[in-house]
């Protein structure tokens, strides 16, 4: 006798493509994987999609789709907050395909991903602002990426807590960024209106050719990932063609690796500047996140790269990334603990891990143009997760 379609096989397609796809990574994977691991075959898999960037698609929209229904449905702020923060602490699957693998996606397809989020956020607004009247809209909508950039930093780390206690911590942290104080005075823009998150160069001076190609290349490898980025891609980018990029790089792992030592270079920097100015760990903690921010609005591109692209490094660099990423990390763990001597180390990473995700999700969804003191507000924001304490 023939068994019987399941009446969901459609989401478990989705299941199992996106634990695949998180595994292995998106271009490791086959249709015929993920058929595999279902137990049908690939035949049968092309009945509900028609090739594998169409699963990734619907499999990227499914977790958009889950977020949003959790605000959507949720009766207040708090318990809007209370069910993403039980979401996020459950299976990393569930948020991290959208996180990470949503680049390898056509740029019409990311372009449909992006308003998606757009309407994730603008979803919480609603809430934010019953909550807190006095919210403008567009305050309320930096506030509402904030709020899920928090959460969503989740699929960036494996730190363990027990679950309950875990869904406590990102719970008081989606609390404090929601309740961070709104700020009326205007500063000077962070960078000039119109620059180019991670551009380099000056008007009127001439960029070196490697340096235009390098440019272009972490511009690329974030915006699509290093595996659907070619040489010739770059080169087209750097008004040449892929010939003439192979004389300065010889192969785009070179690329990706000069990226990278340029992105750990600026860290260093940034931490040794922030140390040597600090009197106190409380002034430490503050200027690391200072730092922190300009960098990310500087060089967002960047910092995309060291994020999301680890993997893709030789065996060499990755070790050196990852620890110079645990030295950062510690040096952030120091200052918070004596700011918050009582929380333990795994619960100050993960506080850490929440704003580190919120000013890189805040920056890179929706539009920040309008805000030129957009600095200074992350400050305030990253200021109220990391020193909340009740």
């Amino acid at each position: 006798m023939a068994s019987r379609r399941p009446p969901n096989r459609k989401a478990l397609i989705r299941a199992a493509a996106a634990d695949l796809f998180l595994q292995q990574g998106y271009h490791n994977v086959s249709v015929t994987d993920v058929a595999d691991a279902l137990g049908i075959t690939a035949s049968a898999l092309y009945h509900h999609y028609r090739n594998k960037q169409d699963l990734l698609l619907h499999t990227v929209l499914d977790s958009l789709d889950t977020v949003d229904a959790l605000i959507s449905d949720a009766d207040g702020l708090e318990a809007a907050l209370s069910s993403l923060a039980s979401l996020v602490t459950g299976p990393r699957g569930v948020l991290a395909v959208w996180e990470r693998e949503a680049r390898n996606l056509e740029d019409e397809q990311r372009a449909a991903i992006r308003q998606h989020e757009i309407d994730v956020v603008a979803h919480l607004v609603p809430l934010l602002r019953e909550e807190r009247p006095e919210l403008a809209e567009p305050e309320a909508q930096l506030i509402a990426r904030a709020v899920l950039g928090a959460l969503g930093s989740r699929v960036r780390h494996r730190i363990a807590l027990p679950r309950r206690r875990h869904e406590q911590l990102m719970l008081h942290i989606a609390t404090a960024a929601a309740h961070v104080p709104v700020r009326t005075a205007v500063e000077p823009p962070s960078r000039p209106p119109g620059a180019v998150a991670g551009s380099l160069g000056s008007p009127g001076l001439r960029i070196p050719r490697r340096e235009q190609l390098l440019t272009e290349a972490i511009r690329l490898f974030d915006e699509r990932g290093f595996q659907s980025v070619t040489m010739a891609d770059i080169g087209e980018a750097g008004g040449i063609v892929a010939s003439g990029v192979y004389r300065h790089f010889p192969r785009k792992t070179d690329l990706l690796v000069a990226a990278v030592n340029r992105g750990g270079e600026r860290i260093r920097t940034s931490v040794e500047t922030a140390l040597a100015n600090a009197s106190d760990p409380s002034e430490a903690l503050e200027l690391l996140l200072r730092a922190h921010i300009s960098v990310s609005l500087e060089q967002t591109h960047l910092m995309g790269i060291l994020s999301n692209e680890r993997d893709q490094l030789p065996d060499k660099e990755r070790t050196a990334l990852r620890r110079l990423q645990a030295d950062y990390l510690d040096v952030w763990v120091q200052a918070l603990g004596s700011v918050l001597p009582d929380r333990e180390p795994a619960e100050l990473k993960i506080i850490i891990h929440a704003v580190h995700g919120m000013i890189y999700f805040t920056i890179r969804v929706g539009r920040i143009d309008p805000w030129p003191d957009l600095s200074q507000r992350l400050m305030d924001l990253g200021m109220a997760v990391l020193t909340r304490t009740e």
